[in-house]
């Protein structure tokens, strides 16, 4: 049987449209809201129009409908006769709208779940299927009924508790009346629950949401089920723990499916057995969302599973894994200004040509379900901290910044790698979890030698930001009878400002400045040059085959071997620009010779394949 279709455009997509507007609206009014609660009724008030509206159209076709439905369903032949004994767990998650029946068989034993002392309905739901003897169990709650007394039946002849270890109905929606009516009333709420992947976040859909109810198919496999109703083998119901303790009823329905289908069982649904769920629908997009994705209950399971999850919803070729890198800048309007999203960035597009999925994104994005459905989130930690979920690999790149990480926050990793080998020294005697160098790098696709620029053509320049301190580097310039060229913001009250060239160099600028200029100086904070983190921007002019001058650093030399000059004084610094003007092709050509050891050292292709291979070494790939 065949419901009628309705005529003319989808009258959902109507909605939306209708209702795009007035949310518009909404998201500006409750900006400046007086009161929490005021802006949770009116959202609501909002929600329940968007459903009436829907639910206008052809009333009277979706009455006639469910009649039709009632004398299909009196056609059916008679479900087979099961030899194995059925208990059904009656939960009380919500009180029922209307009086609702279930049409049991007699005989059928019924235990009936309701929490005591705040327990939560699925708690108590366990608790009561504990007290059952049946060989299946069914769970169905009280707001569900039944328009035949053949369902259980069907779907009890569906588990064979070996390759099928549970079956759920097609679910209904029953014809509403008034203020509770829905574009969906009469037709179907879900044919099972199916995991997808949207703005890479995963989420739960109901499957055939809003279509005619169609009788004449076979059981069809499904990722889960909500708790309206869904039978279990017990042996299965018990090898895969139960029904876990989750907030949300229908969210511990879906994850006790999913257990099942780790351990090898399928679950169907049975087109034939027909319930009707008299839950009120609280939104639009519920109608096709069983579990919210904006509840605290759906956060923290993401949080839990989000990896298995988006690989179920959307598999990644064999050996791919999906990264998130998180960095410290606040937010993707300043990004562009931060070099830490850039080093990100050349670390992604590493990773993507290797085959993985990566998404980067700033520190007010860290919790997104997004990045907490990844299987690796790497954060690159700067001056911002990120907690850790339990569902996905956490690691730690500590690229700069050190007197700001703590030994917790190294506990709580799964593995700490540090761009400095004498902070990884130390923090091998800080923490239980696995530490290991990762220096910077840097993408010689984007930096490389490139034609000078007249506009760029210093005889010294300094590329960085003051951040209100009188740079080393700078300082001693000055102090030493140069002037440099600045690149940066933050100067002026340290120098003459004729100096400043520009305040901000966009990224993919930076190899025509550093190609164009005779020198470059360069300088550590004093944090990073204790524990001997070599800058990034050392990477980045040296592979532009740019003569370099930096502050000592011991590292320097055992990294770049000769190739990056170091001083230690104003008069040093002096005496080694000079020199480097003096002879501008021996700077070029010791320069050059800097390059060839970034390109087959210290790229981000090295660091990635470095990445995975750690990752891989202490079990932390799926």
């Amino acid at each position: 049987m065949t419901a009628r279709r309705s005529r003319g455009r989808d009258p959902l997509e109507r909605v939306r449209r209708a209702a795009r507007p007035l949310r518009r609206r909404w998201a500006e009014v409750r900006t400046s809201s007086a009161t929490v609660a005021a802006t949770r009724r009116a959202r609501r008030m909002l929600d329940r129009a968007e459903l009436l509206w829907g639910a206008r159209r052809d009333r009277s076709g979706r009455a006639h409908d469910w009649e039709l439905l009632g004398a299909a369903l009196s056609a059916l032949p008679a479900p087979p006769e099961g030899h194995d004994s059925v208990s059904v767990v009656m939960i009380a998650a919500d009180a029922a709208p209307v009086p609702v029946s279930l049409s049991l068989p007699h005989g059928v034993e019924i235990v009936h779940a309701r929490g005591d002392g705040g327990e939560r309905p699925a708690a108590a739901a366990a608790r009561a299927a504990r007290r059952t003897t049946g060989d299946r169990i069914c769970f169905v709650l009280a707001s569900s009924s039944a328009l035949e007394a053949g369902w259980l039946a069907r779907l009890a002849a569906a588990v064979d508790g070996a390759k099928v270890t549970a079956a759920a109905p097609q679910v209904l929606h029953p014809v509403r009346d008034g203020l509770r009516a829905t574009p969906h009333d009469g037709r179907v709420r879900s044919r099972g629950v199916i995991c997808a992947v949207e703005r890479d976040a995963p989420v739960l859909s109901a499957v055939a949401a809003g279509s005619p109810v169609v009788l004449d198919s076979d059981p069809t496999p499904v990722a889960g089920a909500t708790a309206a109703c869904l039978l279990v083998a017990r042996g299965a119901y018990d090898a895969a723990g139960g029904l876990p303790d989750l907030d949300d009823i229908d969210l511990a329905a879906f994850e006790l499916c999913r257990r099942l289908r780790a351990l090898g069982g399928e679950v169907v649904v049975v087109p034939e057995a027909i319930v009707v769920d008299h839950r009120d629908v609280a939104s639009v997009g519920a109608l096709r969302a069983p579990i919210a994705t904006d509840t605290p209950a759906w956060r923290s399971y993401v949080e839990d599973h989000g990896p298995q999850l988006a690989r179920a919803a959307e598999p990644l070729p064999a050996g791919a894994l999906r990264f998130a890198i998180t960095v410290a800048a606040p937010s993707e309007k300043v990004a562009p200004r931060w070099g830490d999203w850039h080093l990100a960035e050349a670390l992604a597009r590493a990773l993507r040509r290797r085959g993985h999925h990566v998404r980067v994104q700033t520190l007010d994005h860290a919790d997104d379900l997004a990045g907490r459905a990844c299987d690796v989130h790497c954060v690159v930690r700067g001056l911002g901290r990120v907690r850790r979920t339990a569902g996905q690999a956490h690691v730690l790149w500590v690229i700069s910044h050190p007197e700001q990480v703590g030994t917790d926050e190294c506990d709580a990793a799964d593995l700490v790698l540090v761009a400095s080998t004498r902070f990884a020294d130390e923090l091998h005697t800080r923490t239980r979890t696995p530490v290991e160098v990762m220096l910077q790098a840097t993408d010689v696709d984007r930096f490389r030698p490139v034609p000078p620029q007249p506009r760029h053509a210093h005889d010294v320049a300094v590329v960085a930001k003051s951040r209100d301190v009188f740079r080393t580097s700078v300082a001693d310039a000055i102090a030493g009878g140069l002037r440099p060229a600045i690149y940066g913001s933050g100067w002026e009250p340290f120098l003459d400002p004729a100096l400043v060239v520009s305040d901000y160099v966009a990224n993919e600028e930076l190899p025509v400045v550093y190609s164009s200029v005779g020198v470059l100086l360069n300088d550590h904070w004093q944090t990073m040059h204790e524990w001997g983190f070599v800058s990034n921007r050392i990477f980045d002019a040296l592979a532009c085959e740019t003569p370099i001058i930096s502050d000592d650093l011991p590292e320097i030399e055992d990294l770049f071997d000769g190739t990056v000059l170091t001083y230690r004084d104003a008069a040093q610094m002096r005496s080694l620009v000079t020199a480097a003007l003096a002879d501008r092709a021996a700077a070029r050509a010791r320069a050059a010779r800097g390059r060839e050891l970034i390109v087959a050292r210290h790229t981000f292709d090295h660091r990635a394949g470095q990445l995975l291979e750690a990752l891989q070494r202490h079990g932390l790939t799926p």
